[in-house]
């Protein structure tokens, strides 16, 4: 522009020494600028009498300046705009990721929490299960020692009753029989040799035949007698033994159900508890992921308003400047509008 202004007044022939002394006056009110001490200069120098050509020149500077002020104005009023923007969508996201922040740093509290309680609850479980586990084992050793022991005294009753039975049948049907002396010896020497000397059965046989058939009968009552009790004793302990058979099976049954539903309630906790841990791992991701888009988001928050700040005062600078020229301008053709026509 000030090139512009330089080849027009160059070609403009010289004013009169009343539009020098004017122009100096002028001058002399004025701040001195670079931008002053070259307009009035060149006012000074130039060698036109042709006013209204000043006139128009000047006017055209002063409206390019004005131009420039209002072109000045929308730039930074759009970048004014573009910043508030920019810094509206960072506080935006600021304030969405602390709080998402928030969110996430009491999910991991609760969780922890709810992992702390689950593990506890597991470690419970597993020594009720254990002690579950002992005791059905305990249960299943008693069971069979009570077991042994029932066959043993059924194994024992039964010999014993099946013995009573072997001398009552000898006695009924060997001595008390129509039989010969000859052939009651021959029975006792075949139980002899059968059963041995020495066993009882044997030394009662060889007993008893001296006897005779009333006392025998009355030995065989006897023993009778005591073949009935055996045999009570022995239906005593079967049903003793079915009756503990029957308890076992249902004590071993509740057992087994409350050591399988533990059992269920453990492993729906450790599938809750791996489920938690899961989360909780992904959670902590997330709060590293947003505590480094907080950081990110103040580091551009900051940069973006110290940028708006720097704008403003490149445009204030620019702005006062515009203005400053403008109004020498300004002057300059105020002056030349009061100067008598050539």
């Amino acid at each position: 522009m000030r090139i512009a202004i330089l080849l027009v007044l160059i070609a403009i022939s010289a004013t009169t020494e009343t539009h020098l002394t004017a122009i100096k006056q002028l001058r002399e009110k004025t701040r001195i600028t670079p931008f002053s001490d070259y307009f009035y200069g060149m006012l000074e120098l130039h060698q036109s009498s042709k006013l209204g050509e000043v006139v128009t020149i000047v006017q055209s500077m002063l409206d390019k300046l004005i131009a420039a002020s209002g072109a000045n104005e929308a730039e930074h009023s759009a970048q004014q705009a573009n910043y508030e923007q920019q810094i509206s969508k960072l506080e935006n996201t600021l304030e969405t990721t602390e709080s998402e922040l928030s969110s996430v740093n009491q999910q991991i509290n609760d969780l922890t929490s709810d992992l702390s309680s689950l593990t506890q609850s597991l470690s419970f479980q597993g020594q009720q299960l254990l002690l579950l586990s002992n005791q059905i084992t305990q249960l299943s050793d008693n069971h069979q020692e009570e077991v042994r022991a029932a066959e043993e005294k059924l194994n024992n009753n039964s010999r014993y009753l099946t013995a009573v039975q072997e001398v009552l049948r000898f006695l009924s049907d060997t001595l008390l029989g129509n039989t010969s002396l000859i052939e009651r010896e021959r029975a006792i020497e075949a139980a002899k040799q059968s059963l041995g000397d020495k066993h009882p059965i044997s030394i009662m046989i060889q007993m008893t035949s001296q006897y005779d058939d009333n006392t025998i009968r009355r030995v065989i009552t006897k023993l009778e007698g005591i073949a009935q009790n055996v045999q009570e004793r022995l239906d005593s302990i079967n049903t003793s033994s079915n009756n503990s058979e029957q308890q076992y099976q249902t004590l071993r049954s509740q057992f087994e159900t409350t050591y399988s539903n533990l059992d269920k309630d453990k492993q729906f906790n450790q599938r809750q508890a791996t489920a938690k841990d899961n989360d909780l791992a992904s959670a902590k991701r997330r709060q590293q992921e947003l505590q480094e888009l907080i950081e990110t988001s103040k580091e551009l928050l900051d940069q973006t308003r110290i940028a708006q700040d720097n704008e403003n005062t490149s445009y204030t600078s620019k702005r006062s400047h515009i203005s400053e020229e403008i109004s020498i301008v300004q002057s300059a053709l105020d002056l030349l509008s009061q100067l008598p026509a050539q």
